[in-house]
């Protein structure tokens, strides 16, 4: 439902999430082909998985296949909610970037333990995932309470409430 009392429209504070979630889908991108490609070729794959391997680890599939799975629905996820953001002004982007945000967050959680669990990281906390862990949770903890009830979302996204 729009108020009659502006703002409205992509501006302010809105701005700094609508950057986060147009640089997204690049980052994302990025870190499928730099990281969860290299992992999934046969050679990497088989020596993961080969019990006989000196680098076997029960642990290295299910994570793989963790990290691969979901990075490639969060891309789907993220590339969506953008088309919704920018181009439809959804009523559905409040409730669907507080998921996106939830959803971040909970895979961040589950990578983190996941990968302590692997031989070569030794429970030793990874600088690159506790910072992305970090990020995820301040993300989470600024926009959605930002999303629920700024008054710049309620009149922005209007537009398709089919």
């Amino acid at each position: 439902m729009k108020s009659d009392i502006e703002p409205a429209g992509i501006g302010g504070w809105l701005v700094l999430p609508a950057l986060g979630l147009a640089i997204s889908p690049i980052v994302e991108g990025v870190q499928i082909f730099r990281d969860i490609l290299p992992s999934l070729s046969p050679d990497v794959w088989r020596t993961l998985s080969d019990p006989t391997s000196a680098s076997y680890s029960p642990m290295w599939v299910p994570t793989i296949v963790f990290e691969a799975t979901t990075s490639l629905l969060i891309f789907i996820f993220t590339l969506s909610l953008g088309y919704l953001f920018f181009f439809r002004k959804s009523a559905r982007v409040p409730r669907l970037f507080i998921a996106w945000l939830v959803c971040n967050l909970i895979v961040k959680i589950i990578d983190r333990v996941l990968i302590s669990c692997l031989p070569l990281t030794g429970g030793a906390p990874d600088f690159e995932i506790v910072s992305s862990l970090g990020r995820s949770i301040t993300n989470a903890a600024i926009w959605i309470p930002y999303f629920i009830w700024s008054i710049r979302v309620k009149n922005t996204f209007t537009g398709d409430r089919s």
